[in-house]
């Protein structure tokens, strides 16, 4: 349905066009009427109609005026001049505006308007449909031209050609390539999952923009053929016929190509170039280690512009420091301390940067990292996982870069840590909740009911009742549930004996301790760390 207004100093014009025009049978909505050309103008200019039934003569901006102005915001707009004025000049200004009919006031019938009404009505709807026609055609040709960039870049990857042939073949799809040698870069978009997120928009859709940007910004300045291979992955081969010369222009030209990405759809690309090429053969072998072997991209950080290289990876053990990395970490999240893990984790990911070790390993290690914490979650608070293991390790898997793992998994731990905060402390006294968080951090020493009342100013018998009412548990049992939980912690990384770890968790008596723990597992603690 169009819209319109009425414009007219008349008031009764106004009154009787209002109610005795069929408005809804043609098809139209009247959206406003206006009692001078100022007025529709201020009124209506954020959202302007389809048509305008308008008056000339008015008062601060007469009919004509007020058409122009509208005419300069939406070109297309259609008007209706209904005018006391029988002047060539006046109908002459109007013809230059696009008005569809001049109707003389003094000869008015409505049945003359409502003609001139359906006449602009299937006029407007005729211009629409011819404009979503060149719309549709445009897309698909688009669509088209892509398609027939990809199949050429399969090709390229694929199968093998000798460069006179290959050359033919682009041309024949219209792809102009021939030049003496050949840049490679792949264009890889950071983080599309997110980005498909936060901009709404489909991955095909970001990646379609991301190429169509980038191909506009190269192009003013160099030869070159573009095509996406996936939804994350862009191909660029800049033709060159003299390579040292263009090497320094070309890393220009990327540069202002990502920043019009990051302007216009608010994301970042990485830019990775591969090593000068003479022939298809020689394309072909450096786009498909690009392309496939993507551990090498693992430590580039995001945004920026990077040669490919393959990376020898470290033999060294990444879990020589796990004991130590899972202890500050695990007393990070039961404290819930926020500042203190990032820190820890941007420790942990210099030291694997430094090293260098395989990205497989570095994800295995994360794996086991929130596998031993998530055990810990579930058993020690009975709480939901924040993700599923299956899940756990689909997302895990799909991180390509270590900036982009180091940033999910402190997303990741800050939110077991607010879990496990919500489950373990419960109670709204501030004396159980600072005693809760006591124990948590002195696990390895001697706690006594006594003690910790102590230390809170409180009387023995009055913090047990207090802590009991507030967690539904006993103050020596939550206690020793957390010295339990150490203790299989323990069992599982650290080498330690029975009677070491007995020890090291303040038990003075080993058989106690081993009485507990059989209680709380079903079995001893020289048989669980056998099993483990």
């Amino acid at each position: 349905m169009l819209t319109a207004i009425l414009v007219d100093d008349d008031y009764p014009v106004i009154r009787y066009l209002s109610q005795a025009v069929p408005w809804s049978e043609l098809g139209i909505e009247l959206a406003g009427c206006y009692y001078s050309g100022l007025e529709a103008w201020e009124k209506a200019q954020q959202n302007p109609p389809d048509l305008i039934i308008t008056d000339i003569g008015m008062p601060k901006m007469n009919g004509l005026e007020m058409l122009e102005k509208f005419r300069a915001m939406k070109p297309g707009i259609r008007a209706i001049i209904l005018s006391c004025h029988n002047e060539f000049k006046y109908a002459q200004q109007a013809l230059k505006l696009n008005v569809g009919e001049y109707i003389l006031k003094e000869s008015l019938d409505i049945e003359q308007l409502e003609h001139a009404l359906r006449t602009l009505v299937k006029e407007v709807g005729l211009n629409r449909q011819q404009h979503t026609e060149m719309l549709v055609y445009k897309q698909k040709q688009s669509q088209n031209r892509a398609a027939l960039k990809e199949k050429f870049l399969k090709d390229t990857l694929y199968q093998s050609w000798d460069k006179a042939a290959w050359i033919e073949q682009a041309r024949s799809n219209g792809i102009m390539i021939h030049a003496k040698t050949y840049i490679p870069m792949l264009i890889v978009i950071d983080r599309p999952e997110e980005a498909s997120r936060v901009r709404l928009m489909s991955e095909y859709t970001i990646s379609f923009a991301v190429e169509n940007i980038m191909q506009e910004v190269l192009e003013a300045d160099h030869s070159l053929f573009i095509s996406r291979n996936s939804h994350k992955e862009i191909v660029i081969l800049f033709c060159s016929d003299q390579s040292s010369r263009d090497h320094q222009a070309i890393y220009h030209s990327i540069q202002n190509a990502a920043s019009a990405v990051q302007k216009y759809l608010k994301l970042s690309v990485s830019c990775i170039f591969g090593a000068e090429a003479r022939s298809p053969e020689e394309i072909r072998g450096t786009l498909q280690r690009m392309l496939k072997e993507k551990i090498h991209r693992f430590y580039f950080p995001a945004a920026g512009i990077h040669r490919f290289e393959e990376i020898s990876f470290s033999r060294d053990d990444i879990y020589a420091e796990y004991g130590s990395v899972y202890a500050v970490i695990n007393d990070d999240i039961a404290l819930n301390r926020e500042t203190e893990l990032r820190v820890h984790v941007k420790e942990w990911r210099e030291w694997v940067a430094s090293q260098k070790f395989h990205p497989n390993e570095v994800k295995e290690c994360v794996l086991r990292l929130l596998m031993d914490l998530q055990m810990k979650t579930k058993q020690l608070l009975q709480s939901p996982l924040p993700m599923a293991e299956e899940k756990l390790f689909s997302v895990v898997g799909d991180i390509e870069t270590l900036e982009h793992l180091e940033d999910w998994l402190v997303q990741y731990l800050e939110e077991l840590a607010r879990k496990i905060s919500i489950f373990s402390i419960k109670s709204k006294r501030s004396e159980v909740i600072k005693a809760q968080q006591f124990v948590i951090s002195h696990v390895t020493e001697k706690i006594t009911l006594e003690d910790m009342a102590g230390r809170l100013n409180l009387n023995a018998s009055y913090f047990s009742r207090l802590f009991k009412r507030e967690t539904n548990q006993n103050f020596i049992e939550y206690v020793n549930m957390l010295k339990l939980q150490k203790a299989k912690e323990l069992l599982n990384q650290s080498g330690k004996t029975v009677e070491e770890i007995s020890e090291y968790l303040g038990y003075a008596n080993k058989s106690y301790f081993i009485k507990l723990f059989k209680r709380e597992m079903g079995m001893r603690p020289s048989e669980y760390a056998a099993w483990h």
